[in-house]
């Protein structure tokens, strides 16, 4: 059940030490320290509570319909640490209109069969020791190259490593699978394949209430700088809740048109606001 493979122990490994060096250099430390409190804000922590609520609340609508059991605990939290923050802090992209079409789309595609497949198999703890500062170090030199075009030839660098790599691993998972196919054609490893899939567009929802939050948030916030009168601000919040209910595009049209066109003095100006700018969303439905 707490088996761990060699590449999770060179990561764990990495880690011990990286808290080692982190305990002895006070530059770092403090660094580290601002980074974590930042990391822990108020607002965060809250977002993290309900998050935990809501993977709580998939994984026990799982385990009803049998999708799920205490041993696939360790895939959970790993999908849960590695996977549901990275969606959680790109919320941002939820207001793209095909923000659902795009997440179902990086999910099922065929690089997470390839992960899967690629991370099956590891090396010894040696190659695994040596490998993962060398993957990181390479990923941030990628990260670095891509924030200007005058890196371009690096970026091009970086990317046919990368590449060279993924596809030598793959060609050595290949081989490990084809020499031995039943330890690899498993209920158990299926079970770990597509249990991430489910988990992550479960997952989905959940970051789009975070991003249309956050929008809702922003609003009112630009709302109680020109809107003075306090019964009028809250009026014009409440009325631009059902107005534009779950919609992010229309939210964001909405802080815009607004924005240059009102200052909402009367409830009045809510009111006529918000029948224009419904009357213009209506046409530009019609028209498409």
């Amino acid at each position: 059940f707490l088996a761990i493979n060699n590449r999770e122990k060179a990561i764990i490994l990495w880690f011990i030490l990286l808290v080692v060096v982190v305990c002895f250099n006070t530059k770092i430390r403090n660094s580290i320290r601002h980074l974590i409190t930042a990391f822990f804000q108020k607002k965060l922590v809250q977002i993290y509570f309900a998050m935990a609520m809501y993977i709580a609340s998939i994984t026990f609508f799982f385990h009803t319909i049998g999708l799920w059991e205490v041993e696939n605990l360790p895939t959970t939290l790993k999908w849960s640490f590695l996977v549901a923050f990275v969606m959680l802090f790109k919320f941002d992209k939820a207001s793209s209109p095909d923000y659902f079409r795009s997440s179902l789309r990086d999910n099922i595609k065929i690089l997470v069969i390839i992960e899967f497949i690629v991370n099956f198999y590891v090396f010894n703890i040696w190659v695994e020791l040596l490998s993962f500062p060398f993957m990181v170090m390479l990923s941030l030199m990628l990260a670095i190259s891509e924030t200007d075009n005058q890196y371009e030839p690096a970026k091009k660098l970086f990317n046919g490593i990368l590449i060279t790599i993924g596809i030598s691993l793959i060609i050595y998972a290949g081989l490990k699978i084809s020499s031995n196919p039943n330890a690899f054609f498993t209920f158990k490893n299926f079970e770990n394949f597509y249990h991430p899939i489910f988990y992550s567009l479960a997952f989905i929802p959940f970051v789009y209430l975070v991003a249309l939050y956050s929008n809702y948030e922003t609003l009112f916030i630009r709302l109680s700088f020109f809107v003075e009168e306090k019964s009028v601000l809250r009026y014009a919040k409440y009325k631009s809740f059902f107005a534009i209910k779950f919609s992010i595009k229309n939210l964001n049209s909405w802080s815009r048109y607004i924005n240059s066109n009102w200052r909402f003095k009367s409830k009045q100006e809510v009111d006529d606001a918000i029948l224009v700018f419904t009357e213009s969303i209506k046409r530009q439905k019609n028209a498409t």
